[in-house]
């Protein structure tokens, strides 16, 4: 194991939070999900936007935005690139998650993170791939990674990350192991003992209902809420387990038996009709158990939902009768139609509300799940019913304000008018310049006026089509600046259209052939096809409101409100998380050799260290990272990565052993770049000094006749005092003074941090050390005799020896694996060696 393996932990670790983790494989940086929660903090991202320019990928495992709530704002607020990877349902049901939180918060106020622009743009960079598809990270890195069932959410993931030197690294949260109505579970068998598991512990420690009693505690508090006229509130999430509930309620209304048939069922957010559509359409990431045929065996699609009732507002739900069950998003309560239908439905004592989850502990989901657990049967305690919540809204502009903004919208509607006929008269000007002649002068074309009424022939008022056209040809002369040899005219002002044409011919306007009528809704004598009636002229045209909404000014208010709880709350969990007993066994049944524990609370947390620690995995081995921590997962502790110099890869000597394969022997040191680059300007500092002192010599032996010189200068180099030493830098990159290696230095530079990138680069021919042959292949002596035989020499096996020239030289191997060779000293005995060791790689 050579690899360098770290998980920096930015948020979602001991708490319930947004996941998000790099991982670092060698050079390469895997980002692990990206979720945002209704807090909106940036502190994370901060953190995480010195390392954005080194992901090379990202990669989301479920399509909540607890997963990947935060990757429209990495792309468009922090330039994140890399590509990201995703399911197929999770890229749809992961846009339907963000389409319908932004929706959400922009009802009640303004929401400036990200636009649905900026989520568009995000979902461009995904790269949708299928479950056991191996995916190759780009580069010559080697990584690659596949994404498992998880049996969470349609299309959620389990990724195995792996290197061409075999380390699997598990990345494996929010799973479910059980199989479901509409999804299957997930499955362990392909993981064999990964090199490092990263997991969660989310709601490890609470016990699990049975999925029938389950089912039938969720019929009996429906039926008990509508039969008594009230309405009943199932708060589920967008596009997730919001499946698994609709396809079984969608069952029970469909079973005359059940008696909730007489009750209307209602789909509530503001993508239900898109996330319906999607589920229909993928079918093959469910459970096989979905696909039923009828009497006609004709192919049944479970989520047609006959009985469900999509409504996107409070307008479309007010129209669904009473008594009523609404699923209803979002899942933590803190936006969207589930907090407004709760401060509208708190207050009546018949209506109820049955959670399905436990979000984190600040939302007000969880608030009223504490709440649940104390109630006595759906009932609050006194204590309980009365509770503060900040509500946000939305309302019309009235008195000054509606006026002050009507007066802002005329200004900034005049300015753009302006803008907008300035734009038009430049273009217009842009377009008769080019379609002018060169011989022609452009001049305005002076329309005739006077103070008397001008009389046609026939008696009639002459129009304001009345052109002088001498002043018009007065204005050309005028105009020309430079004199001209042509001579020009007055000539009658006709405009001759110019006809627009592109790389298809001429440009049509659709609207030049519309012909204005009407539809009649009446059915004709088909009754299929209505009846189109023509507009009479005479015929008054009747003002639809509906064709002419104008957008009402609003602003939005918030305030702290003290809300009386008198409905029922419920608690009924459909998470589609394994319970804590199967989620231990299944873990360490995998035998990882390290383990990272995420996601999940304080307690859950040290729950599954516990656990495994109990087990007999090595405690070193076992990390639980609190946020912000960086965890090194590498086998080695000290492993450092090296660059070949380019001397050394002048001097290397390839030598192939197989087909794409080959190996070579060096001689080198370690050494740091700084240190080179300092041995090279002290050696080119030295060489000038020489070549000062050799001049100097010459002088003082043409002046003087000396004929004895000065041997070279010794190199300088500065020491930490400021001093100058005399010292000889040796080729092997330590000092040397008197011939002797001066290792106090190197000593000191081992012990204190690596400061530079390291290089390999090649020892002094006079350090390289002797070795002994290494000869690389496992050669089979048919082969050879094969060889022998075309080379014209006589070969044949006798006893597993292979004889050569009826026995003049045999080639054996002996019992631990090792070819010896025997014959007569003779020519033809070094030419067969020869000829032996060429099938090896010696090094």
């Amino acid at each position: 194991m050579t690899s360098i393996i770290k998980l920096k932990v930015f948020s979602g670790a001991k708490d319930e939070g947004p996941l998000c983790y790099l991982l670092q494989v060698d050079g390469d940086y895997i980002l692990l999900d990206c979720g945002w929660d209704e807090r909106f903090g940036l502190q994370y991202f901060e953190e995480l936007k010195p390392f954005i320019p080194k992901i090379s990928a990202v990669l989301i495992s479920h399509p909540d935005p607890l997963h990947l709530g935060g990757l429209p704002y990495l792309v468009s607020k922090c330039g994140l690139t890399a590509p990201v990877y995703a399911t197929v349902p999770v890229y749809k049901m992961g846009q339907m998650f963000i389409y319908d939180m932004v929706y959400s918060h922009l009802d009640v106020e303004e929401f400036e993170h990200y636009t649905l622009d900026d989520v568009d743009t995000a979902f461009e960079k995904v790269e949708q791939v299928k479950y056991n598809q191996t995916v190759v990270l780009k580069g010559d890195s080697g990584v690659h990674f596949t994404a498992l069932p998880a049996g969470h959410m349609l299309g959620g993931s389990i990724w195995r990350i792996c290197r061409v030197t075999g380390e699997d690294i598990v990345y494996c949260v929010d799973f479910n192991h059980k199989k479901e109505r509409h999804l299957n579970g997930c499955s362990f068998d392909n993981f064999n003992r990964p090199h490092l598991l990263i997991t969660g512990a989310h709601h490890i420690s609470l016990p699990q209902m049975r999925r029938k009693d389950r089912d039938e505690q969720l019929v009996t508090k429906i039926l008990r809420t509508v039969r008594q006229k009230g309405d009943c509130m199932i708060v589920i999430d967008t596009a997730g387990r919001v499946l698994e509930l609709a396809h079984l309620l969608d069952q029970l209304w469909s079973n005359a038996d059940a008696g909730l048939s007489t009750y209307n069922l209602v789909m509530m957010s503001h993508v239900a009709s898109s996330v319906v559509q999607f589920a229909k359409s993928q079918l093959e990431w469910m459970n096989e158990k979905l696909f039923k045929y009828d009497s006609s065996s004709a192919r049944y699609n479970p989520f047609t939902l006959k009985h469900v009732t999509l409504c996107h507002s409070h307008q479309e739900l007010m129209r669904v009768r009473s008594p009523k069950v609404v699923l209803c998003s979002s899942q933590d309560m803190e936006s969207g139609f589930s907090r407004e239908l709760f401060l509208d439905w708190c207050s009546d004592p018949r209506n109820g509300v049955i959670l399905t989850a436990r979000p984190a502990s600040f939302t007000l989901a969880a608030k009223l799940v504490n709440m649940a657990e104390r109630a006595n049967d759906g009932v609050l305690k006194h204590e309980d019913r009365l509770i503060s919540l900040v509500v946000k809204k939305r309302v019309a502009l009235e008195g000054e304000e509606l006026l002050e903004y009507k007066r802002r919208k005329a200004e900034r509607d005049a300015e753009e008018t302006r803008l907008r006929m300035e734009r038009a008269r430049r273009q217009a000007q842009a377009n008769e310049s080019d379609d002018s002649d060169d011989d022609d002068i452009a001049a305005p074309i002076v329309p005739r006026h006077s103070e008397k009424d001008f009389r046609s022939f026939d008696g009639s008022e002459n129009d304001a089509h009345t052109f002088d056209i001498m002043a018009k040809w007065d204005n050309q002369q005028k105009a020309s600046f430079f004199k001209t040899t042509k001579k020009s005219f007055p000539m009658f002002p006709y405009i001759e259209e110019k006809v627009k044409w592109d790389d298809y011919g001429e440009v049509i306007k659709p609207e030049d052939y519309t012909v204005i009528s009407k539809i009649d809704l009446r059915k004709g004598q088909n009754k299929d096809e209505p009846v189109v009636v023509k507009k009479r002229e005479e015929e008054e045209e009747v003002y639809n409101p509906n064709d002419h909404v104008e957008e009402m000014p609003t602003k939005c208010v918030e305030f702290k409100n003290r809300v009386e709880v008198s409905c029922r709350i419920e608690f009924i969990e459909y998470e589609g998380i394994s319970d804590g007993e199967s989620t231990k066994k299944l873990l360490a049944g995998l035998l990882p050799r390290q383990i990272i524990v995420v996601h999940g609370s304080r307690d859950d947390t040290r729950d599954l260290v516990a656990y495994f620690a109990d087990s007999g995995f090595d405690t070193t081995m076992l990390k639980a990272p609190e946020a912000g921590a960086l965890v090194d997962a590498s086998v080695e502790s000290f492993i450092y990565q090296v660059a070949l110099s380019d001397a050394l890869l002048a001097d290397i000597q390839f030598k192939e052993v197989s087909e794409g394969n080959s190996l070579a022997w060096i001689d080198a040191r370690v050494m740091e770049k700084e240190a080179i680059d300092n041995m090279l300007a002290v050696g080119t500092s030295n060489l000038m000094i020489d070549d000062k002192n050799r001049e100097e010599d010459v002088n003082d032996q043409e002046e003087n006749g000396a004929t004895e010189g000065e041997g070279n200068a010794e190199p300088m180099e500065i020491g930490e005092n400021g001093s100058q030493e005399s010292l000889a830098i040796s080729e092997s990159g330590k000092e040397v003074e008197n011939g002797h290696t001066n290792d106090s230095r190197t000593k000191k530079g081992t012990k204190g941090k690596i400061r530079g990138n390291l290089i390999l680069d090649p020892l002094p021919k006079r350090l390289i050390p002797i070795h002994q042959a290494v000869f690389v292949n496992d050669p089979k002596l048919s082969d050879f005799k094969n060889l022998l035989t075309d080379k014209g020499y006589k070969a044949e096996f006798l006893s597993g020896t292979l004889l050569i020239n009826g026995g003049n030289c045999s080639i054996r191997r002996n019992d631990t694996g090792v070819f010896q060779m025997e014959g007569a000293f003779t020519k033809d005995y070094y030419k067969l060696r020869r000829l032996f060791y060429d099938q090896f790689a010696v090094l």
